[in-house]
C-alpha cells in the first residue's frame, strides 16, 4: 500500500510531468537525449559474486550541494552516485540531476527517483543519467513494462523495485539487471530485513539484488551482505573515506 505522502508527491508529479508534455515534445526530448555520452554500465558490468558495489546516495537535506556531495563520494573511491529527491515535492530534480551526470560522468548517477512514463525515461536520459530505480509498487503493469522498455533501448541500466512475490515475478519477465527491495529511500532493518529475507529466493542467481533504502551504518550493511545483496546505497556517514570504502567491499568476501 502506497502511504499518504507518496500518493502526494505522485499526484504533483503527474501534475508537473502533464505540463511538461504539452510544452515540449516527446522528438524534442528523444534529440536531447541522443546527444548525451552513452550511459555508463552501472549495475550491468560483468563482475564476480563477491564484488560489492557500492553506490553513494545525493539526496535534499537541511545544507544542499549535490556536486559537492558526489565528488566527495568520487575522492573516496564509490562506484557510483543516486539521485534521490521524491521524500518532498521538489521542481528541479532533472536540473540538478544534469549538473550531477556531468560531474560523476566517469561513474555514472542511478535515478532513484518515481518514474511515471516513457516520456519521464526520455527526460531523465536527456539529463545524463545512466540508470533508473523503477518503482513497480506504484505502477500498473503495461507502464512498468513500458517504461522498462524505453530504459533499454536508451541502454540504460534497470532496476526494478519489489515488495511482494507477486511484483518480483512479473518483473523478472521483463529482464532487469537488478532486483530492488523495499520501497523507502531509506534503509529500515526492523522493515526490510525480513522482505527481503522472503524475496531474496525468488530472485534468480543471474540478475542482481539490492535493498532500495539507503544505508546508515556499518551494521546494516554486514546484515544487507550476509543475506547475498550486490550492491548497498550509502551516505556520507559510511563513505567519507577511501578505507571505508574497502571495509565495505571486504564485507561481501
Amino acid at each position: 500500500m502506497i502511504k499518504a505522502d507518496v500518493q502526494k508527491i505522485l499526484a504533483a508529479k503527474r501534475k508537473s510531468l502533464a505540463i511538461r508534455q504539452q510544452k515540449t515534445p516527446i522528438a524534442a526530448i528523444n534529440a536531447l537525449a541522443q546527444m548525451q555520452q552513452p550511459p555508463r554500465p552501472l549495475l550491468s558490468q560483468v563482475s564476480t559474486p563477491d564484488d560489492l558495489i557500492i553506490l553513494g546516495q545525493v539526496t535534499l537535506k537541511e545544507i544542499y550541494d549535490p556536486i559537492a556531495a558526489a565528488l566527495r563520494y568520487i575522492r573516496s573511491g564509490i562506484d557510483g552516485i543516486t539521485f534521490f529527491t521524491d521524500h518532498t515535492i521538489y521542481s528541479k530534480s532533472l536540473d540538478d540531476l544534469l549538473l550531477l551526470s556531468r560531474a560523476a560522468h566517469q561513474h555514472g548517477v542511478l535515478y532513484q527517483n518515481y518514474i511515471l512514463d516513457s516520456y519521464n525515461v526520455a527526460e531523465v536520459r536527456a539529463a545524463g543519467a545512466s540508470s533508473m530505480i523503477v518503482y513497480a509498487s506504484i505502477l500498473s503493469r503495461s507502464a512498468l513494462r513500458n517504461i522498462v522498455s524505453t530504459a533499454q533501448r536508451w541502454r540504460m541500466s534497470v532496476i526494478i523495485q519489489v515488495n511482494t512475490v507477486d511484483e518480483i515475478q512479473y518483473a523478472m519477465q521483463l529482464a532487469p539487471h537488478v532486483i530492488s527491495i523495499g520501497m523507502d529511500y531509506l534503509f529500515d532493518a526492523e522493515r526490510d530485513l525480513k522482505r527481503i529475507e522472503i524475496l531474496r529466493d525468488y530472485v534468480p542467481y543471474n540478475v542482481r539484488m539490492m535493498a532500495t533504502g539507503c544505508v546508515g551504518t556499518l551494521k546494516d550493511a554486514q546484515i544487507l551482505t550476509e543475506l547475498g545483496v550486490d550492491a548497498i546505497i550509502v551516505d556520507e556517514r559510511l563513505a567519507r573515506t577511501p578505507q571505508q570504502i574497502e571495509e565495505l567491499r571486504q564485507l561481501k568476501g
